[in-house]
């Protein structure tokens, strides 16, 4: 029974992530239906993403070592009703602040729920937390590339409203929260010495945790700048919101795609990780140079290619590295991702609305280039991964 209860997790979990990519996708496209309706301009939006990936920078640390002691799975069936309330709130809200409360609520329910579960999967499954990470994670890209889509009929509709996408995250997990309730997942080896370990130690002894800490940052300061500022690319410099919603689901199926077939590869994480930035750098300036729609969308699509499989390999070697503490590893790591997320979105929202969002996206390139460093330090420290 034990058995089956633990196989149970594997989908609650891959349902959990998937409703996550969902409102991730979803408000990558509303947003800029969001900034017509509150009158915001560039600025505001990136300030708009910036308040959901604050919340990462604070709950997952609060919890993430509570989650080591009292149990994973009693956290995650907390914050799952979190992340439902906080989208209800979100697409019930008339003003802008209302909007900025309710998408932060969502993002502590979100950054929780991403982070507990991925720590969980490695738990559950030591020596195998790459493949399933990339597998779980394969689901939040694809419930990212369905959200813009499904989005961009349902408005075309007049039916409907951006509220839509809230609405039905919410609903996603009302529905996935019984099977997390008969799920089990696994515990990490306590006898680590890992555990014994202060979150500083982690962090500097040996410097490992740091280095994934930064690269993570980069990662998502990447992936964010991306998913939320390429459909305003398409609509506001060439008036096409067709292509627009095509880059952002595009970039996302590739990455799912990429991370689908990485959880099945023997490739060691650093490895992966390392050509993950390096190539995203170069695509970064050739973008610069891109000037006409069909072109713009293969590149967001192959920079999803490259992206995809960077963020569970990270998180794998991270959890793998400090088992005994993987729930608090995964946290840090959580932090690091908020960071990234909520200050490089406002600084390509600044930039581009003085010089545009070509110049805006050019700054990425020295965001990758600086990942490419930290991971090209992560093989002295762990050099199975």
């Amino acid at each position: 029974m034990e058995d089956k209860r633990f196989r149970f997790f594997v989908p609650a979990a891959a349902g959990l992530t998937f409703f996550l990519g969902f409102e991730s996708g979803g408000f990558q496209l509303a947003l800029l239906q969001v900034a017509k309706e509150f009158s915001l301009g560039k600025t505001m939006m990136g300030i708009l993403v910036a308040v959901q990936f604050s919340a990462i920078t604070s709950a997952p640390l609060l919890f993430g070592h509570i989650a080591d002691k009292t149990g994973k799975r009693k956290i995650l069936l907390f914050f799952m009703p979190v992340f439902f309330a906080g989208c209800i709130f979100t697409a019930l809200s008339g003003s802008v602040g209302f909007f900025i409360a309710g998408i932060f609520l969502t993002g502590i329910g979100y950054s929780v729920c991403e982070c507990i579960s991925s720590s969980a999967l490695s738990d559950t499954f030591p020596g195998k937390e790459n493949r399933y990470l990339n597998l779980v994670q394969s689901t939040f890209g694809f419930g990212a590339v369905v959200s813009p889509i499904l989005l961009n009929r349902l408005l075309s509709t007049g039916l409907f409203s951006w509220r839509i996408i809230f609405y039905l995250a919410a609903a996603g997990y009302a529905v996935l929260y019984p099977l997390m309730l008969v799920s089990r997942c696994g515990k990490a080896d306590c006898s680590s010495d890992a555990k014994k370990k202060s979150v500083l130690e982690a962090l500097l002894h040996p410097p490992l945790l740091a280095i994934l800490f930064g690269a993570i940052a980069a990662y998502v300061a990447m992936e964010t700048s991306v998913a939320y500022f390429a459909d305003s690319l398409f609509v506001m410099e060439y008036n096409n919101t067709v292509l627009g919603a095509y880059a952002v689901s595009g970039f996302w199926l590739a990455m799912t795609l990429s991370r689908f077939v990485f959880a099945w590869l023997q490739i060691k994480s650093c490895i992966v990780s390392f050509f993950g930035f390096a190539l995203p750098a170069l695509l970064f300036v050739l973008l610069l140079f891109l000037k006409h729609e069909i072109p713009l969308l293969i590149f967001f699509i192959f920079l999803g290619a490259m992206m995809g499989p960077v963020w569970p390999m990270i998180v794998g070697m991270g959890t793998s590295s400090y088992p005994g503490i993987s729930g608090m590893v995964s946290s840090i790591l959580m932090v690091g991702g908020g960071i990234g997320g909520a200050v490089i979105p406002v600084l390509i929202g600044t930039i581009s609305e003085v010089l545009g969002l070509h110049i805006g996206f050019s700054l990425l390139a020295f965001i990758s280039l600086g990942g490419f460093f930290l991971m090209a330090r992560t093989k002295k420290f762990s050099p199975k991964m």
